[in-house]
């Protein structure tokens, strides 16, 4: 059994303790608030972390990377590792966190065949590739019970999709991500691929290729995969009828929003809300 086993879990060093599961894992949701001009605010993790960002943006940088956090965004940090953050507007933060027992870390590192049991990237963008880990977090943290499954598989997914992650860079990238941004914000917005090509200043064929070299997707896998996101937050947070939320969020038709749901999350809307 790891040494980490009677710890209470907490992502930050000063910060709360989660609801914990000895020897595996602590998992919970944190809200925080704060003046965009502050200064920039710094802290330590106490534990190997995975945090998803539900809603509210903010700057995030680490010795291992720096990310603009926004809803979607994956983010990740290792136990004694600093980190700092600012907020990007006023209203308020709400995450989704995992503190990780560093033993079980290892161990499903040697099996992943990683140089060593530390995440290598500061975060994950929003994309398909990272609603599974959106899923896994979300979903541990709801849960009362202990999930080993879920938090191994969880772990070993972290690694394999940030050795497959790229940090594409380019003349054109902060008004791709500000398209980007828009999708996040108002996932049910029907764009269509010239309004977003103009407001990024590109041609149509230029703004794919620029799109997906900044998120790993194109636009309309990203605004899929938004929507995606949008409908399983509110599954978990509202009683909301599962129609009215397909529709709510951009999906214009019942039984292909369950498909894609379902593929997506490994489970139907309705299995997931009853999980939560």
């Amino acid at each position: 059994m790891s040494v980490e086993a009677n710890v209470a879990f907490r992502v930050e060093v000063q910060g709360a303790d989660l609801p914990s599961h000895p020897g595996l894992y602590g998992a919970g949701e944190a809200r925080c608030h704060s003046d965009p001009a502050a200064r920039r605010l710094e802290s330590c993790y106490a534990h190997p972390s995975i945090g998803v960002v539900v809603s509210g943006q903010f700057d995030y940088r680490s010795p291992i990377g720096a990310a603009e956090a926004r809803p979607g965004v994956v983010l990740f940090g290792n136990a004694g590792e600093d980190f700092t953050y600012r907020y990007l507007d006023d209203a308020g933060v709400r995450r989704v966190v995992v503190a990780l027992d560093m033993g079980l870390m290892a161990e499903v590192a040697d099996d992943c065949r990683c140089k060593d049991a530390a995440f290598p990237m500061a975060g994950l963008r929003a994309s398909r590739a990272a609603i599974p880990l959106y899923a896994a977090v979300r979903r541990l943290a709801s849960g009362r019970e202990p999930d080993e499954e879920a938090a191994i598989r969880l772990i070993a997914a972290s690694f394999k999709a940030l050795s497959r992650a790229a940090a594409p860079m380019g003349p054109e990238q902060p008004r791709v991500r500000e398209v980007a941004a828009l999708i996040d914000a108002h996932p049910a917005e029907p764009l269509s691929l010239g309004q977003m090509a103009a407001m990024a200043g590109l041609s149509r064929y230029h703004f794919i290729r620029a799109f997906h070299a900044a998120t790993g997707e194109t636009p309309r896998q990203y605004q899929i995969a938004a929507r995606l996101r949008a409908a399983a937050d509110r599954l978990m947070d509202t009683r909301e009828p599962i129609t009215t939320i397909a529709f709510d969020v951009g999906f214009n038709d019942i039984s292909h929003f369950n498909a894609t749901f379902r593929r997506a999350f490994g489970a139907s809307p309705r299995a997931w809300r009853r999980a939560a």
